[in-house]
């Protein structure tokens, strides 16, 4: 690999004599891969339990856990069941450094595909409201499949720029989290075509997208809020100089002191940490936390009741099949889609939603059919009709290729778990079971 000799320069300013070190870990090393256990889901002692595969912890990330490289866990049914999210390990810092907590109103502002969203919502333990954003369409599909998979209830999936935000949530937040575009140099010895990419859209290109995003996104968050910015690249442009420049500019901002801990080294601020690829097993991160000067000050979160919800065949289905109190939602409808959406989640008319909360299934002439998104959000005791499997039992395999298999039990619709934790849906009809598990998620 070939870097360019702008970047070798710009690293030697940042390094010094430790330069050689970072260039052979970026040359010739290879990172290892890591998954992030789902809390949302599991216990992280029980999943230790349960792992197939030896793991070793990630140092800033306690659900965070390297496994070896010949391991292929895509291919596990836990996988499949949501007990854990694939993810870069130095990608899993940002989200410790935000510190979500239950009831917290966040906002991952460019959240696709997914991983940091889904790492929130474990942190707040399904409590809280979460605003899951990305600007790119092409993306969402990825995103809103993810949060479904993990069992996230409490998250708005949106497509919109940080300024059209500010319509229904101007100092709404008291988190937010923007892992920002960049020009990805901590990329580069996972895929070397991003150094082409790099030359294509310089630090200086990314830069000016990114003081314009700092800038918008900050309006949505309220007094005594904090802010972490992120990327996963190196240079100063898109790190420290952006942070500086929106601290010079914002005065009712200043940073928030963060202490060097488990491999992450201060940057050039003492309210940045930096993730460097010769000093850990990781691709490489930059940090920044800052605050919103002021005191919080209640806002509302009221929204207008949606006319068209049809309850009658939805309460039909809740009441034979499932056992859960939705006592923080309210019922919307989008069309013949159901949802249960956050009481606390402002009006989301005049923005691009992708899904509004808990997508639960679709109104259909006569009958409603639940989703994806509303098995893999409960837990087996809310389930009331349940098939049951275990990891030696030869439907599971089929049932995950979506074929058909002998199943006792009335005729319905009924919930089909790997043990305690959900899968999908499935359909008796005479003793057999047709299967529900969406196309795109089959295992081949």
């Amino acid at each position: 690999m070939k870097l360019p000799q702008s970047f070798i320069l710009e690293m030697e300013a940042l390094l010094g004599e430790k330069l050689p070190g970072f260039l052979h870990a970026v040359t010739e090393e290879s990172a290892r891969p890591g998954l992030r256990v789902n809390t949302l889901k599991i216990a992280v002692d029980e999943f230790l339990e349960r792992s197939p595969w030896p793991l070793e912890e990630v140092p800033w990330c306690p659900e965070g856990f390297y496994y070896p490289e010949d391991a292929r866990p895509a291919k596990h049914p836990f996988y499949h069941a949501g007990l854990f999210y694939l993810q870069e390990p130095s990608a899993m810092a940002p989200v410790v450094i935000l510190d979500p907590q239950p009831g917290d109103r966040v906002l991952d502002l460019c959240s696709a595909p997914g991983g940091k969203t889904l790492q929130i919502a474990a942190r707040m333990k399904g409590e809280g409201v979460i605003v899951a954003n990305d600007v790119y369409p092409d993306r969402l599909k990825a995103l809103s499949r993810n949060v479904e998979q993990a069992g996230v209830r409490s998250a708005a999936v949106l497509q919109e720029s940080p300024l059209n935000l500010q319509k229904r949530f101007a100092g709404y937040f008291n988190k937010i989290l923007i892992d920002a575009p960049c020009s990805g140099e901590g990329m580069f010895r996972k895929d070397p075509r991003g150094i082409k990419a790099w030359e294509e859209y310089p630090p200086e290109f990314c830069q000016k997208r990114q003081r314009g995003i700092l800038e918008e996104a900050s309006t949505l968050l309220q007094p005594g809020g904090v802010l972490v910015y992120s990327t996963c690249t190196f240079n100063r442009s898109e790190n420290e100089d952006v942070l500086r420049d929106f601290l010079n500019h914002n005065q009712d901002f200043e940073g928030v002191a963060l202490e060097p801990r488990s491999g992450l080294v201060r940057g050039l601020e003492d309210y940045t940490l930096r993730l460097w690829p010769h000093l850990v097993e990781g691709e490489g991160h930059f940090l920044a936390k800052v605050r919103r000067k002021g005191e919080a000050q209640e806002t509302s979160g009221f929204r207008k009741e949606r006319s068209g919800v049809l309850p009658g065949l939805f309460q039909e289905f809740w009441e034979e099949n499932i056992s859960f109190a939705a006592d923080d939602f309210r019922l919307e409808a989008y069309g013949d889609h159901l949802f249960y959406v956050k009481k606390d989640l402002p009006s989301l008319d005049g923005l691009k939603v992708s899904r509004p909360g808990w997508f639960l299934g679709q109104i259909k002439p006569k009958r409603f059919e639940p989703s994806q998104a509303l098995i893999m959000a409960l837990k087996a005791h809310q389930v009331k009709r349940k098939v049951v499997l275990d990891l030696k039992d030869q439907r599971l395999n089929a049932y995950l290729k979506g074929q058909t298999f002998s199943a006792d039990g009335p005729a319905g619709w009924v919930g089909v778990f790997l043990g305690d934790f959900p899968l999908g849906w499935g359909k008796i009809t005479g003793g057999t079971l047709k299967n529900h598990y969406p196309k795109g998620w089959r295992m081949t």
